[in-house]
């Protein structure tokens, strides 16, 4: 049948080849519209800069010479947080870098790359967000408006006060056309995937900052519990003692050193609220034990804690998806792994030693590093933390002090410890009960995000962890990031 006659099947159409002189076009069309977006990106940094601008010279000058009320005194450092470390360096330093990529747009990709570690001064600004918001809300209507009326702003306080958060998930979305037009016109664009990959880790730290920032009732310091990998919504059953509760609906907040357990609270009306978690139980890592299926469900694991308070208590949790649920049991088993391995390490350092002496001679050390590194993938913006995979923690936990040195470095001699008598082996890998033995202080280091670091203008220094615990630091992933301390606010 004749493909032009009614009913036939129409053939697909196939697009010729583009001549050179077409393919040249459309590169040319490709960069100008790559360099419209620098531009725009440019644009926004300066009415960025602007409205941090009205907030430092603004409010907080404003504040400072008229004085506060009384109902606030002792409040107006958590009101702005470290937002003056924003500013200046935005306005002294990030938008004259920005300027002079549009000479040279290669420079972009590094600009972002080489400054990971100072960007998470937002999350230390996201961190105490929920703290601002809850203290402005108080004063918005009175104190706060007259000085905008005295000020001349458009805008309320708490309106330039979300301006870090919008702008920190603004660079992405620019990156990622930048990107998709710079790689239309024919250049490298290997960098710039990276760059974008930070910018989109950067802003998930942020949101799970604020989040965490909203937990309360937690006793113990947030920042010392090392990076939050993993939180999510769950029906929890406790069992303790026989006695099955019924299924409580939990937000669950997994850190490097413990598990939170929160009840998720009604929000107050209005753009503002208190914090949304209040704080239900924990489990310290080194307390924790994992069922990585019940009931041959694969939305269900369960978590088992054993403490001396409350004696043995199992946790049923069931996630909204089966990935969920893969996650977290990825994340959970490969903390358990690295505490074994980590307490093995020091109940028999020498043959330690030798066995990864005999790993290193046989030249695995690359692979083995490539393994716990993950290669130089970076994580995405999406819940997980690995873009290769569902689970967000990298093959060992940087809280702990490790004992793995990649490259020629030798291994440090280790201090000889008596073995314990009672040495627990490591269970078969479908679940990991806890030992008897007493509990173990694996990291006691002050951290947020995972170690209290200190900022220093040329990130390409090495930051030093704090001195009272030594550590020797293994690198996690191709991102080095900053470990910031809420009390640098």
């Amino acid at each position: 049948m004749d493909p032009r006659t009614p009913g036939s099947p129409l053939e697909p159409l196939v697009q010729p080849p583009l001549s050179e002189e077409q393919e040249e076009e459309e590169r040319r069309s490709a960069l100008e519209k790559s360099m419209f977006v620098l531009r725009e990106l440019i644009e926004t940094e300066k009415m960025y800069v602007e409205d941090l601008g009205q907030i430092v010279e603004g409010y907080m000058v404003t504040m400072n010479t008229r004085g506060i009320p009384e109902g606030m005194k002792g409040k107006d450092k958590i009101i702005f947080g470290n937002i003056h470390q924003i500013y200046d360096w935005h306005k002294d330093y990030l938008l004259k870098q920005l300027e002079k990529c549009l000479e040279d747009p290669d420079l972009l990709a590094e600009l972002f790359i080489k400054h990971e570690r100072r960007l998470h001064m937002y999350v230390v600004y996201c961190q105490n967000k929920p703290k601002s918001e809850h203290i402005v809300s108080e004063f918005i209507d009175t104190y706060f408006e007259e000085l905008k009326q005295e000020l001349g702003h458009r805008l309320q306080l708490n309106d330039l006060l979300i301006k870090p958060v919008q702008r920190i998930m603004k660079y992405q979305l620019l990156l990622k056309d930048f990107l998709k037009y710079y790689s239309k016109a024919g250049k490298d664009t290997q960098q710039l995937e990276k760059a974008v990959n930070v910018m989109c880790f950067v802003p998930k730290r942020c949101n799970d900052m604020m989040n965490v920032g909203r937990l309360q009732g937690f006793e113990g310091k947030l920042t010392s519990q090392g990076k939050l990998l993993q939180q999510n919504t769950f029906w929890v059953i406790e069992q303790a003692g026989g006695i099955l509760a019924r299924a409580r609906e939990r937000r669950i907040f997994l850190f490097e050193q413990i598990l939170i357990l929160s009840e998720t609270l009604e929000r107050r009306r209005g753009p503002y609220a208190a914090p949304t978690y209040a704080f239900k139980s924990s489990i310290k890592v080194s307390c924790l034990g994992l069922e990585p299926c019940v009931d041959n469900d694969p939305c269900k694991f369960a978590l088992i804690s054993r403490g001396a308070e409350r004696g043995t208590i199992r946790y049923v949790l069931q996630a909204a998806t089966p990935e969920i649920a893969q996650a977290w049991v990825t994340d959970i088993n490969l903390i358990l792994e690295t505490q074994r391995d980590f307490l093995n390490a020091l109940q028999s350092p020498i043959e330690y030693q030798r066995r990864e002496s005999k790993t290193h001679s046989l030249g695995r050390t690359g692979a083995l590093h490539h393994s716990l590194t993950g290669g130089s993938t970076r994580p995405s913006s999406s819940t997980s933390m690995d873009q290769n995979k569902g689970s967000s923690l990298q093959a060992h936990n940087a809280s702990l002090p490790s004992l793995y040195l990649p490259g020629p470095v030798p291994p440090e001699p280790l201090p000889s410890i008596e073995p314990s008598h009672s040495q627990s082996s490591p269970g078969p890998e479908s679940s990991h009960i806890p030992s008897e033995q007493p509990d173990m202080q694996l990291s006691s280091a002050p951290q947020q995000e995972t170690q209290q670091l200190v900022l220093i203008e040329d990130d390409a220094r090495p930051l030093l962890p704090d001195p009272e615990v030594p550590e020797i630091n293994v690198p996690q992933g191709s991102a080095q990031l900053a470990k910031l301390d809420e009390d640098e606010l």
